[in-house]
């Protein structure tokens, strides 16, 4: 059953895995663990997340994680994407890592959002979950430049995107329950990409999706 909805919707039979983790659509027992995972994911008094349905209560939380699942999916078009995958390891969802764009067959340019359930943090399963969708935007749909931001205070977040290659492309400043945020915007162009490569990433099932993603083979210059 799952093949035959590939062939219809090839994006669930995209694969990225890593030495350590596996990057897919989430199937319904991805979703599951996720959403009750959810809400546990930072020690208290540390910067929040910028997705701030992580902070709902239940089930708000986990009810607007499915959605926004479904929105993604629904709401595809090679013009305006995003790519919401699963991190597992060992076979269990531990994360999501996700990677949209607009107009990328014109721009060419990607962003990054990712977070990892706590008590697998501090493995370096997001640097490797990150690496995962970077290799798949520049080794396989030849992105020029991708795009990261991280509060101002997420030491976590910040060092994974360094230790990939990114470099400081401004601020944002922003409102958030009454307190004042600073979002660091970061930058990764593809020499740098390419200098701070992660070996061993492999990615299966791209061909099929190129067209979903605005890339048209041979087209890329």
């Amino acid at each position: 059953m799952s093949d035959d909805l590939a062939g219809l919707w090839p994006l669930l039979g995209l694969r990225i895995t890593t030495p350590r983790v596996e990057l897919a659509i989430p199937d319904t027992r991805d979703l599951l663990h996720l959403a009750r995972a959810s809400g546990d994911l930072q020690p208290a008094g540390e910067p929040r997340f910028q997705q701030a349905f992580l902070y709902e209560p239940s089930p708000q939380r986990e009810r607007r994680l499915l959605q926004l699942h479904w929105r993604a999916l629904a709401h595809w078009r090679p013009e305006s994407w995003n790519l919401q995958l699963a991190v597992r390891v060992d076979g269990l969802a531990v994360g999501v890592q996700n990677m949209w764009a607009g107009d990328f067959a014109i721009v060419r340019s990607v962003e990054t959002g990712s977070w990892i359930t706590q008590d697998c943090q501090g493995r370096g399963y997001g640097t490797e979950a990150r690496a995962a969708v970077l290799e798949l935007a520049f080794a396989h749909l030849h992105a020029l430049e991708a795009r990261t931001s991280f509060v101002e205070g997420n030491g976590a977040s910040e060092r994974v995107s360094r230790k990939l290659g990114y470099v400081d492309n401004g601020r944002r400043v922003y409102a958030q329950d009454g307190m004042r945020v600073v979002e660091r915007c970061l930058l990764l162009d593809t020499a740098a990409w390419e200098s701070n490569r992660l070996p061993g990433i492999a990615v299966e099932g791209v061909q099929e999706c190129l067209e979903l993603f605005g890339v048209q083979v041979g087209a890329i210059d």
